[in-house]
Order: structure tokens, then C-alpha cells, then sequence
């Protein structure tokens, strides 16, 4: 007997299985991926530069006795490139938005379950397959995926960590990173349904490389030019290069206004000035250490976790 998913939801007592219950908590995140006309493209672009520079700027300056006169120009470079990382993240989240098989689940922490965490220290690679773990257990540590997109087709989601530079970490911080965002893809599936989101067959997880300089698949690390590959769409790395593209511009815009300050140069509106301007056109145009952990299929066995895979990367 099928379940009718888009019937007004029954009281709680009134639901005949658990399953037709799980099966009505699609529901809950149905509006978070909603589809956005392609027409908005450009004003996406500019709507997005402008709150990361908006940001930047509103990042407070102190003086600092080891730059001087030239704090504020340091200040407003440390604030630009923490809201580049930010950037990065909103940008590919208003791109996953524009596809009508892709949604985001909320933000929300994540149990990282201790069983979970034993089993990958203790189990091999090749030995993990359709391993459930409760998540309704006591957790002391949690992680917080920066993207948790679902594919409505497939029935899977994509845990998402997104850096600006990977080259900057240390191997063993990526490492330790894959191990936290393994464990709770090994819960996901579960702690999703029992906090009324989609049904999940599989998880993956996936570590972004904003620099677009270190890809290693087997360890779940993609550059970002294989953006698209990672989720399935076609235009999104194109998209988020216009939106960096655009920062970049406003950022070396508002750098030169505040260097020609500090120089005693005169200038228009002095700093912040350049925040001010209209979004341009866009101009035309190492391996990590550490133990693989993942999933393998065996015959009709799916994995239900692990580390992304696309054969069509080389």
C-alpha cells in the first residue's frame, strides 16, 4: 500500500507504521531548496559580493603597535579573507538552491558517536558495509557541517566542509577533520529522520579545496573546479568564480584607497569608499597522510557512508 507524502500530516496517534511517520518528515525541508529563476543569476552575483564586502568592511580596526599607520589596512585584510571562506560557502549554497533535484538541510551540530569513532580506528577499510549506529547516544564531541546537501533522486547527502586555502593545514589537521566528518556520516542517515528530514540511503562526505591546488579522491578532497562533478550540477564552479571574481575586485579596490590614506595621498570618500562601487563584469576569459577509511560495496551491498567518489575525475 503506497504512503501519500503530500497529504496535510495526520496527528502523531493516528500515523499506522513508523514507516508512513519517517516517510512524512520529507516534508519538513521541502522549502529549503527551492529553485531560483535563472534570470537572477547576475543579481545572485552581486547580492552575494556585497554582503561579504558589507562584512569585511564592518570589521572593527585596533591599533596594533607592530603595523602602525598601516592597521587598518591590515585589519581590513584579515576581515577580507576570513569573509572570502564565507563567500565560498554562501556561494555554492545559492547554486545547490537553483537546482530543483539538490536541497540544504539546516546547519546544525552533529553528534560524533564514540562506537563510530572505535569503529574506524579499529576496523579496515575494506571491511566497513551497511553499518547502522544509534545517534540517540551520549556524545561529548559534535561537528557542524558548513554544507549538508541532499539529492532528492538519488536519496543521498553530501556532507560538505569547504576551505579557503587547504594548503595552509597542517596534514594532520586534515586528517583529523576527515575522521570527525566520517563518524557522523556514519549517524547521519539516522539523526536526520529522527529530527524530521528526508530519508538518506548513503552520505557522503567531502572536503573542498577553495585554492583549487590539492584533489585526493580516495581521501574525500576535491579541488574546487570539480565542484560540479562533486554535486551533480553544471554551472556551479562557473558561478562561484564570478562571485570570487567580484570580491576580488571590490577587495583590491578598497585595499588602494586605504594604502593612498595612510601615503597621505588624496583621495574620494577615503576608505569604505569602495564598497560603494557597482559589481564590474567579470573578465573574459598534496597527497595527505594518514589511514584511507571508506566504504567498499560487495556485490548488491551499498556502502551507506564514506568518502565521495566520482569516476568521471581523473
Amino acid at each position: 500500500m503506497g504512503i501519500d507524502r503530500w497529504r496535510g500530516r495526520r496527528p502523531e496517534g493516528a500515523r499506522g507504521s513508523s514507516v508512513a511517520r519517517l516517510a512524512g518528515y520529507r516534508r519538513h525541508y521541502r522549502q529549503v531548496g527551492s529553485q531560483v529563476p535563472k534570470d537572477t543569476h547576475q543579481a545572485d552575483v552581486g547580492s552575494l559580493v556585497n554582503k561579504a564586502m558589507a562584512a569585511a568592511l564592518a570589521g572593527e580596526t585596533r591599533d596594533d603597535n607592530t603595523f602602525g599607520d598601516y592597521a587598518s589596512v591590515f585589519g581590513f585584510c584579515r576581515s577580507a579573507v576570513m569573509q572570502e571562506g564565507r563567500l565560498l560557502e554562501d556561494s555554492i549554497a545559492q547554486a545547490v538552491r537553483r537546482d530543483p533535484d539538490l536541497m540544504l538541510l539546516p546547519p546544525k551540530p552533529m553528534p560524533i558517536v564514540p562506537a563510530a569513532q572505535e569503529m574506524l580506528k579499529r576496523t579496515p577499510s575494506d571491511e566497513i558495509k551497511g553499518i547502522r549506529f544509534p545517534s540517540r547516544v551520549h556524545a561529548t564531541e559534535s561537528y557542524r557541517p558548513d554544507l549538508f546537501v541532499v539529492n532528492r533522486a538519488k536519496h543521498s547527502g553530501l556532507i560538505l566542509d569547504i576551505k579557503r586555502s587547504l594548503p595552509s593545514y597542517r596534514p594532520q589537521e586534515i586528517d583529523r577533520l576527515r575522521f570527525r566528518m566520517l563518524a557522523v556520516a556514519a549517524i547521519a542517515s539516522e539523526w536526520i529522520a529522527e529530527n524530521r528530514g528526508p530519508l538518506l540511503v548513503s552520505v557522503e562526505t567531502a572536503i573542498v579545496d577553495g585554492a583549487d591546488e590539492i584533489s585526493d579522491h580516495v581521501r574525500g578532497v576535491f579541488r574546487l573546479s570539480e565542484i560540479d562533478e562533486l554535486l551533480g550540477t553544471d554551472g556551479t564552479a562557473g558561478f562561484v568564480k564570478q562571485v570570487r571574481e567580484g570580491f576580488s575586485r571590490r577587495v583590491q579596490e578598497e585595499l588602494e584607497l586605504r594604502c593612498k590614506t595612510v601615503l597621505g595621498h588624496p583621495v574620494r570618500g577615503g576608505p569604505g569608499a569602495a564598497a560603494l562601487n557597482p559589481l564590474g563584469q567579470p573578465d573574459e576569459a598534496s597527497p595527505l597522510g594518514g589511514e584511507v577509511i571508506g566504504l567498499k560495496a560487495s556485490g548488491s551491498t551499498e556502502r551507506r557512508f564514506g568518502y565521495a567518489q566520482r569516476p568521471g575525475l581523473h
